[in-house]
């Protein structure tokens, strides 16, 4: 049973203060509002308090009170999960964002990262040593979530999934345990955490493999969204069989003033094909040609780059404060049925800064078996997210329904289960991201390591 708060009960909040190294913030306190805010604009919720926790005892200390107080918690890393999960109201936020230290061990290709860090971080302590691990498409996003949801990205094909790239985490469990999980260790919470959407306990540090990975063969090509039915067609061929150091994405979106584009292209609606090569870069110009290479677009920009910048790029996309609201769905093929109930939707969205982004798998993602983990959509070909965003809170409302009318008409193509990275709805967080079995041992190992539910979120949408 999940725990609750009384509302008639006075929690000592003073006790907890004076356990911490870090602060404690109630709703009277200055800071309150800034760090009860999260990524999402659109969330607006009111926790009980905020334990801004600056290490594993201030962990231990806070989930110990949680516990005797009957109190839920939420977890708080880089605050970036588009469903707000970080904070609720009446429950006790545990903030980790200010333990983000980053650890780079170059002998062993390993790093150890503390699980408030932002991808940004990671990138920054290990591209000097031209080394890297899969982090999220947008630099800003938190390890934490990202990587308990499965974690895709622009290395995702050559170097797995970040879960794929997990080999331990430290976890500060409900009863004040601190425990390492691993293959060889705990291995049961160690699959749970691989894609299993968290709720298990707080991971405090995350040690992930790195890869070879200095300089990366990346762009962006712009074309008219007339050329968009062709260029799915090609990016179906072209990835079929694509080298798996090759990450590919399409995106509707609306044309920004970029100085590389016509005039007459800016605020035009277009697709747009965004590629990472994370090989030798004069083997990706061969391999990436049919595909780059590829109709009229209006503009481009490409190059070899490092790949720590080449993970900034999208950052302006996802500016912190917007109101979003997202949904995904999984495909076996992205036939021609497919593509022509995409476009009237993606064509014209509710609002200009809303996007839709076509994804393709396959390579290192498909080649982790489908048990290993508790990430269950492996053996998809393809993903598309539809990104609602707008700046306008009074605009939220007809994007939230453009995102679902584009969910509703890709259903009878898509797959049961989506990633839980992306989803929004309640319903789909509660029973949409995993399959029966995974969902079942699931409820098991939570069942095992948080028995009262302290951790287990309660869904709102």
């Amino acid at each position: 049973m999940s725990t609750g708060p009384d509302r008639t009960h006075a929690f000592p909040w003073q006790a907890l203060a004076q356990t911490l190294r870090g602060p404690l913030l109630q709703k009277s306190d200055a800071d309150y509002d800034k760090y009860r805010h999260v990524w999402n604009g659109a969330i607006d919720r009111h926790p009980l308090a905020i334990a801004r926790c600056l290490d594993a005892e201030d962990v231990r200390a806070t989930l110990q009170f949680a516990t005797r107080e009957h109190l839920p918690v939420t977890v708080r890393g880089g605050g970036h999960n588009v469903a707000g999960l970080a904070v609720r109201d009446d429950a006790l936020m545990l903030d980790v964002g200010a333990m983000n230290r980053v650890e780079v061990d170059p002998a062993s290709r390993t790093v150890r990262v503390e699980g408030g860090a932002l991808w940004r971080d990671v990138d920054a302590a290990t591209q000097p040593h031209g080394l890297a691990t899969t982090g999220g498409f947008v630099s800003t996003t938190g390890i934490g979530g990202y990587t308990l949801g499965g974690g895709v990205g622009w290395l995702m094909r050559r170097c797995g999934l970040a879960i794929d790239n997990l080999i331990e985490a430290n976890v500060v469990l409900t009863d004040g345990r601190d425990v390492a999980a691993s293959e060889q260790k705990h291995a049961d919470l160690f699959w749970a955490l691989r894609g299993g959407a968290g709720a298990l306990g707080v991971v405090t540090h995350f040690t992930y493999r790195l890869h070879a990975v200095g300089e990366v063969l990346a762009g962006v090509v712009f074309h008219p969204v007339d050329a968009a039915v062709d260029l799915l067609r090609v990016f179906r061929e072209a990835t079929r069989h694509a080298p798996d150091a090759l990450t590919a994405m399409l995106v509707f979106t609306t044309a920004p003033p970029l100085p590389f584009l016509p005039p007459e292209a800016h605020g035009q609606r277009v697709v747009a094909l965004a590629y990472c090569w994370s090989g030798e870069p004069a083997q990706g110009r061969q391999a990436c040609a049919s595909l780059v290479d590829w109709g009229q677009p209006w503009g481009r920009h490409e190059g070899v780059l490092p790949y720590a910048a080449w993970q900034q790029a999208f950052d302006p996309t996802a500016p912190v404060g917007d109101h979003y609201y997202w949904t995904t769905s999984q495909f076996d093929a992205l036939d021609d049925d497919l593509i022509q109930a995409l476009l009237p939707l993606a064509e014209k969205p509710a609002d200009p800064f809303s996007e839709v982004h076509i994804h393709h798998l396959g390579g290192a993602v498909a080649a982790v078996p489908h048990a290993a983990t508790a990430f269950s959509q492996r053996e998809a070909a393809f993903f598309i997210n539809v990104i609602g965003r707008t700046g306008e809170a009074g605009r939220l409302a007809a994007v939230r329904d453009w995102v679902r009318a584009l969910r509703t008409t890709l259903a009878p193509y898509a797959r049961a289960g989506m990633q839980p990275n992306f989803t929004t709805e309640a319903t789909d967080l509660d029973a949409g991201t995993h399959d029966p079995v995974t969902r079942s041992r699931l409820a098991e190992v939570r069942k095992r390591y948080d028995p009262d539910g302290l951790l287990t979120p309660v869904r709102s949408s």
